[in-house]
């Protein structure tokens, strides 16, 4: 069964792309079991020492999106890394690209990239016109409503007449928010109103309640786009997934990894352990504790195996 059939409202539900989780062991894992997404988001991939890098086109790879709607996405400041991105994801056979414009984090904002690229419209402009060149390419956005200040929006959605996007994705935070404090809901109701593009819904969505509430509340949204708590509750889209789900995703996630992480049982062991940084992020402390302490596969095995014993008990307690 599908969110919309549970909510009697039909909208495209996105996942969002979140880095280190939703990649393509996650976002094939969560389809195959869960499902309830109609496109799955990249995380951003970037240039780095003058080529793009390699594992985040492995990422993209058509051979690990077969059967889902996938949406590769850049992040940039300079056009001449943007292009070269967008002409090898294009060579892959996308024509849909997401252009990140909403990245928080200190490291990627502070470089003028991600949603620090918001406080700089001069350069954003500059960059749009590169990626405008560029044929066969439909691009959308995915922004906050600032990087420093909460209306910097007001000087960027002029520029996006540019690249005409199919929708632009808004959480309305400021980058130097990160995920911290109030979401800005005056801002976003106003970046809705005077937005002659589709405007996608994204922030703080982390049951299926305060999905069917947004979609309420805007009727406009061309969809909503859920993030964190789809990484922490991968099945919260599909009303009938069970705890035996909840262990096949698992599962599939130790397969996944021990098929493409090359860097032996210790790298393995680790990967698997930050999953549980947002994956059912209520289990109880002990479980969780004796997950971080894990040093073999073995150990960890046996641990995620307590922890997804008590998944009907993690679901149900609050977060936090």
């Amino acid at each position: 069964m599908n969110i919309n059939d549970t909510l009697d409202i039909k909208i495209p539900i996105l996942a969002a792309p979140l880095q280190g989780v939703t990649d393509n062991v996650w976002r094939m894992a969560q389809h195959d079991v869960f499902g309830g997404v109609d496109a799955y988001y990249a995380p951003f991939m970037r240039v780095e020492h003058g080529e793009v890098r390699r594992k985040d086109l492995r990422d993209v790879s058509p051979e690990h999106g077969q059967g889902i709607t996938l949406i590769p996405q850049i992040l940039a400041c300079s056009p001449e890394h943007a292009l070269m991105m967008v002409e090898a994801i294009k060579s892959m056979g996308y024509h849909r690209i997401d252009i990140n414009l909403g990245c928080p984090f200190p490291p990627i904002a502070l470089h003028r990239k991600g949603s620090g690229m918001l406080a700089w419209p001069d350069l954003a402009e500059t960059l749009f016109i590169a990626l405008a060149t560029v044929p066969d390419v439909q691009y959308s956005i995915k922004m906050r409503i600032g990087w420093d200040k909460n209306d910097q929006w007001r000087d960027i959605l002029p520029l996006l007449d540019i690249i005409k996007p199919c929708h632009i994705t808004v959480h309305p935070r400021t980058g130097k928010q990160q995920y911290k404090g109030d979401l800005d809901i005056e801002q976003f109701e106003a970046l809705l109103a005077a937005s002659p593009w589709p405007v996608v819904y994204n922030g703080g969505l982390r049951t299926v309640q305060d999905i069917g509430q947004i979609i309420q509340r805007y009727p406009t949204l061309a969809a909503v786009m859920v993030g964190s708590g789809l990484a922490a509750n991968p099945g919260m889209l599909n009303p009938d997934a069970t705890p035996d789900d909840y262990r096949r995703f698992h599962d599939m996630l130790v397969d996944g990894y021990t098929e493409q992480l090359n860097g032996g049982e210790a790298q393995l062991v680790r990967h698997l352990q930050d999953i549980w940084q947002t994956f059912l992020p209520s289990t109880s402390h002990k479980l969780f504790k004796a997950i971080r302490k894990s040093r073999t596969l073995d150990q960890y095995l046996g641990a995620a195996a307590a922890a997804l014993g008590d998944v009907e008990a993690a679901l149900a307690r609050p977060v936090g």
